[in-house]
């Protein structure tokens, strides 16, 4: 008897403290983001969307506010899921990310597409983009987030896989940016990839208050991006990129991450040569997929 109250007691326990990491999560999000909405404004961080309407855009700074929160809530609370080793090299990953993307919300004139589009603009034209600036800055982010985890964690059973991991969290960066293109749609596809990480991984159940603050902030957002009164912009889109890079990193298998990464370099490719929205307009599916909820 005495062994089951100690069992109820200790997972009573382990319940509550993420039960509070989430509520805190949720509480931020509701109480932050009308201030958030009004600062962007204020400060005229306001782009047309693809009605052509002037709403605010960087609004992916809610991430990047809330993670370190979360992350020292964890500490607090002491979650199990909290190991101080990932949990700083996905602050170092995510943020910088995130910081990165914020430029080009900032400075970007977005009249440059495409990743070829902004090497012909550097090394031809003698034009240094802003995207081609995020690139950069994101891959050295990257570079150092790969080593910092081959360092303090390993790479695993084969030491070039740390390769692997550096191209992973560079172009996943970039792939929810490729989707960001209509209301909603971004936080849709990291929602679906988020999901499809956690039914492959065995080891989820270690990660669960890192990440999960991420999608419940996300959740609570997205019906704001839905109806095209705010847009995460590349801030938002790079954070959310690179959280999944990082899942992948730390919850796949080294096959599962070398499948994943063929997945996104054919995505980054097809990106160059075809319209990602053309083809879901396309398919009805797609389509009802891509509209629910924003009408």
């Amino acid at each position: 008897m005495d062994e089951l109250i100690e069992f109820f007691s200790v997972n009573l326990r382990i319940f509550l403290r993420y039960f509070v990491l989430l509520l805190v999560s949720i509480l931020f999000t509701i109480f932050f983001r009308p201030y958030l909405n009004n600062l962007l404004i204020d400060s005229k961080l306001v782009k047309p969307n693809y009605r052509g309407e002037n709403i605010p855009t960087a609004a992916g700074l809610l991430f990047v506010i809330a993670l370190p929160l979360t992350v020292v809530v964890g500490f607090i609370l002491r979650v199990d899921s909290f190991d101080s080793k990932y949990a700083v090299l996905y602050l170092l990953g995510v943020l910088g990310m995130g910081l990165t993307g914020l430029v080009d919300d900032c400075l970007g004139s977005h009249q440059v597409k495409g990743f070829q589009g902004h090497l012909k603009a550097l090394f031809k034209e003698r034009k240094l983009t802003t995207g081609a600036l995020k690139a950069l800055f994101g891959g050295i982010i990257a570079i150092v987030f790969s080593i910092a985890k081959a360092r303090m964690i390993g790479s695993g059973r084969y030491p070039w896989m740390f390769i692997v991991d550096f191209l992973l969290v560079a172009l996943t960066a970039n792939i929810i940016n490729l989707f960001d293109l209509r209301p909603g749609r971004a936080g849709k596809v990291f929602t679906l990839i988020f999901i499809i990480i956690i039914l492959l991984s065995k080891n989820f159940i270690n990660f669960i208050g890192l990440f999960f603050p991420v999608l419940i902030i996300l959740l609570l957002y997205l019906p704001y991006d839905l109806k095209a009164k705010m847009m995460l912009g590349d801030v938002g889109s790079n954070f959310l990129g690179a959280t999944l890079g990082i899942m992948m990193v730390w919850m796949l298998s080294d096959f599962g991450k070398i499948i994943a990464l063929i997945i996104l370099l054919l995505l980054q490719l097809a990106a160059e040569k075809f319209s990602f929205s053309k083809i879901i307009d396309k398919y009805r599916p797609l389509r009802y997929l891509d509209q629910l909820g924003r009408d």
